[in-house]
C-alpha cells in the first residue's frame, strides 16, 4: 500500500513540475534575446565571448573610418563584432552597404532590433561592449581603435 501511494505521489509531483519547468525554460529564452543578421544567421545575446555592437551610418565619416579596425577585431576572433545601421535600412540596402564598404562582420536586420536591449544612440559612432553574460558593461562614443578596445576588454575582464 505504501509503495502504491509513493508511486502515485511521485507521478503527481512529476505532473506538477512540468508547468514549472516549462515556465523556467520560457523565461530563460526571453531573457536571452536572439537576433538575425542580414546574412540570415541567428545569434544569441549571451556568448562565451565578449561582444561589441557598433551603430554606424554611411553619412558618418568616423563610422566609415573605424570599419577597418572593426573588421580586424572581428577577424581576430577574440571578440564578437556586430554592426547596426543607424538608418534602419531594408535588408537589400544593408547588403549593398556591406559590399560597398567591405564590412566583414555581421550586420543585424532592422527587424531584429526591437529584441535588443540597446537604445538608439544620440551620437555616432557608438559601440556597446557586452559581457559573455549578455550584459552591457560599457558604451563608447566616437571612433574605436583596436588598442582602445583591447584596453577596455582588459579592464572589464580583470573585474
Amino acid at each position: 500500500m505504501l509503495t502504491k501511494n509513493t508511486s502515485f505521489a511521485l507521478k503527481l509531483l512529476g505532473c506538477a513540475l512540468i508547468p514549472v519547468i516549462t515556465l523556467l525554460v520560457v523565461m530563460n529564452l526571453r531573457s536571452t534575446p536572439s537576433f538575425e543578421a542580414v546574412s540570415g544567421e541567428s545569434y544569441s545575446w549571451k556568448s562565451e565571448q565578449w561582444t561589441l555592437v557598433n551603430y554606424f551610418a554611411e553619412w558618418c565619416k568616423p563610422c566609415l573610418e573605424e570599419l577597418p579596425e572593426l573588421n580586424t577585431l572581428a577577424q581576430a576572433g577574440d571578440v564578437r563584432v556586430f554592426g547596426i545601421s543607424y538608418d534602419r535600412l531594408p535588408d537589400e540596402g544593408t547588403l549593398d552597404l556591406i559590399e560597398r564598404y567591405q564590412i566583414q562582420f555581421p550586420v543585424l536586420k532592422t527587424a531584429s532590433l526591437e529584441n535588443l536591449p540597446l537604445t538608439l544612440p544620440a551620437v555616432l559612432p557608438t559601440t556597446y561592449l557586452l559581457s559573455p553574460a549578455g550584459e552591457i558593461v560599457d558604451v563608447l562614443y566616437g571612433k574605436v581603435t583596436i588598442e582602445g578596445i583591447d584596453a577596455l576588454l582588459s579592464k572589464h575582464q580583470g573585474e
